[in-house]
């Protein structure tokens, strides 16, 4: 009676062996007849800020990388990423601090393997304004939402109505980017050219007052004063010339070694 037990643990590591290869290829048959589903697979943010336990942001990076895996597989099978705006809102939920997870969503709102359509563009809009609330002083989200409103939304849309009013919105977030520092020097020009076109001239020689003295291409610079001169008369773009100019040679004289536009807070504030 004892023998019987022996002899089945015995045989136990032979049937394993004998398996291996029909699991292998079982296991190979699934995977060649897997077909790719975009299916959503987390509850609603809400939910997952009681399940982290306290731990939101460590969470949020979890599905950040889920998201990223998620956006590769919509690529490699040409998918609509459908589900990119709920990845978006569960991290943001989580953590409204993950500026990158709102450039992000910016861009895979948008340009994707079968195109957006308006209700894409300005729901990305909103996660993009959301950023812009929460991070003010970035000039990279602001250069987004600003290109995305003046771009992207009007080539969304076949009422002209809607493409102007979306390039009206556009143009002040436009200007904001261009105080930040984002996005190329010529953006001054083409801010005065969208506010001009639109009505808005007062706005429009403003705006290049304040930038004339921010932009450090001398060429870029030329372009605005003579700008300035059609729309502010000789008299008073001179006078800004002048003040710019002895602003430059105080700065050079005084703190060269900080930028130009921290001078401005430590120096004499010009005219």
């Amino acid at each position: 009676m004892s023998r019987v037990p022996w002899a089945g643990l015995l045989l136990l590591p032979l049937l394993a062996g004998a398996t291996l290869p029909l699991r292998a290829e079982s296991m190979h048959h699934y995977l060649e007849h897997q077909t790719y589903e975009d299916v959503y697979y987390l509850p609603s943010p809400v939910w997952l800020e009681h399940l982290s336990l306290g731990h939101q942001e460590a969470l949020a990076d979890l599905i950040w990388l889920k998201a990223l895996v998620y956006i590769g597989d919509e690529f490699l099978h040409e998918g609509d990423v459908g589900n990119v705006f709920r990845y978006a809102d569960a991290i943001l939920h989580l953590d409204p601090d993950f500026r990158r997870a709102y450039a992000w969503v910016g861009t895979m709102g948008l340009y994707r393997p079968t195109g957006a359509s308006l209700e894409d563009g300005l729901r990305t809009v909103e996660f993009l304004r959301a950023g812009v609330e929460r991070f003010p002083d970035d000039g990279e989200l602001a250069w987004d939402l600003a290109a995305t409103l003046s771009y992207e939304l009007p080539a969304l849309t076949e009422d002209p109505a809607e493409r102007e009013r979306f390039r009206a919105l556009g143009a002040d977030h436009m200007q904001t980017a261009a105080r930040l520092g984002a996005g190329p020097d010529w953006l001054a020009l083409t801010n005065a050219t969208q506010l001009s076109e639109l009505g808005r001239t007062e706005q429009a020689a403003a705006h290049l007052e304040e930038m004339y003295m921010l932009v450090d291409d001398e060429e870029v610079r030329a372009q605005i004063s003579e700008r300035l001169h059609q729309l502010r008369g000789h008299v008073r773009a001179q006078a800004l010339e002048r003040a710019v100019r002895g602003a430059h040679e105080s700065y050079e004289a005084d703190y060269p070694w900080v930028p130009f536009e921290f001078y401005l807070l430590l120096g004499d504030r010009p005219v």
